[in-house]
């Protein structure tokens, strides 16, 4: 599997209808990954994506980072085979980038997203947006500059035709959604797209694993140069955390640089999540050739 300390650390609920498997994301939930500059949070989409593939569950990756080639090479050192996955049909890999900038197709079948100006009142219509935060939206930008709407379109077709399989425990991954935000993709578009993949994944009894960068060094150089800018990022990641089960926000040392401690991972639950008896906890970690190590702070093994 992936990180056994990680998984017994996140002490995922085991309530699915299908399975018991733990280390699996609960049906409908939302894992939200933070990294920073000094620290990316690469790594535990590699730890996701294996727990599914070796548990034989169904995944979608949507890069919006590394290629195929990336993670095939990554997949092989801790024991899975992505080309394998995909013949087998357990596993598709969306290169985000090539859509970004291409219209959504207008046809009618149910793969393919509706048009940009129905997506809000969609959302509306199942209560996942509410009226007062869509008023703060643009009213003119455009989710087709750059394509949300057909990276969505493409995202749906796969799941719809290639994963809507009862007990297929899909997990949507998205790596890393931050690439949009910097893109030029309007916040508030970018954050009605997050709730439609949420959606779908709760209607595909799913769940949806997102990367984006949270980087306070960033932020701050962001604020000095331009405040609305900062403002939007700071908008961006509030809406996402609040709409996540789960929050795993990685960072660097505090001290700075270690060669046996490559940062630190906080574990906690998000505001859609009521396990009110959970307390967020704080890991080390050490990053190595085929395996990442996880250890309760000051007890690595080069400070033993």
């Amino acid at each position: 599997m992936g990180y056994a300390t990680l998984d017994t650390a996140l002490s995922f609920s085991s309530d699915d209808e299908y399975d018991n498997i733990k280390n699996i994301p609960p049906s409908g939930s939302s894992i939200l990954i933070k990294d920073t500059i000094g620290a990316e949070g690469g790594f535990l989409i590699h730890h996701f994506l294996v727990n599914q593939l070796k548990a034989e569950k169904h995944a979608v990756l949507v890069s919006l980072a590394q290629t195929m080639q990336h993670y095939a090479t990554i997949g092989r050192k801790l024991g899975i085979n992505l080309q394998i996955a995909q013949q087998k049909g357990t596993f598709s890999y969306i290169d985000g980038l090539t859509h970004l900038y291409t219209t959504a197709p207008s046809s009618s079948n149910d793969s393919t997203i509706n048009p940009p100006s129905t997506i809000s009142t969609n959302l509306r219509q199942q209560s996942l947006i509410s009226d007062a935060f869509l008023t703060n939206c643009d009213s003119s930008s455009s989710l087709s500059s750059p394509s949300l709407s057909h990276i969505y379109s493409t995202i749906k077709s796969v799941i719809t035709t290639r994963h809507n399989i009862p007990g297929s425990r899909l997990a949507l991954i998205i790596d890393d959604l931050s690439a949009l935000l910097y893109a030029g993709c309007n916040v508030c578009n970018l954050i009605e797209f997050f709730k439609a993949c949420r959606l779908l994944c709760q209607k595909q009894k799913g769940s949806l694993i997102t990367l984006i960068h949270a980087d306070e060094a960033m932020d701050a150089i962001i604020s000095s140069a331009d405040e609305e800018n900062a403002r939007q990022e700071d908008l961006f990641i509030k809406s996402l955390q609040y709409q996540s089960e789960y929050i795993l926000a990685v960072r660097g040392l505090g001290s700075g640089f270690s060669r046996d401690v490559s940062g630190e991972i906080t574990l906690a639950r998000g505001p859609q999540n009521y396990d009110l008896e959970y307390r967020p906890t704080t890991l080390q970690y050490k990053i190595l050739d085929n395996n990442v190590q996880f250890f309760a702070r000051g007890f690595s093994q080069g400070v033993l």
